[in-house]
């Protein structure tokens, strides 16, 4: 679950996603990287009237690990 602060910007996931690494993935990546994850990291989402939504930040978090983790194992 996505902590959520006052000052979060709330977007939809392929929105949050687009803003943080320039392009607009496809629907399936973004429910794909919200539900069963990739690499043991998921997403993380807060549900509002039942839409997943999230962060640019948390978006930028999620990629850094998968990169992080990428490098650990080479």
């Amino acid at each position: 679950m996505l902590p959520v602060s006052a000052g979060d910007q709330l977007l939809p996931v392929a929105t949050a996603i687009e803003r943080a690494i320039g392009y607009r993935p496809h629907g399936s990546t973004c429910t794909r990287w919200t539900r069963r994850g990739v690499g043991g990291a998921k997403l993380p989402v807060a549900y509002v009237g039942g839409r997943p939504k999230t962060t640019v930040a948390a978006v930028l978090e999620f990629v850094n690990r998968l990169s992080t983790d990428a490098d650990a194992s080479a």
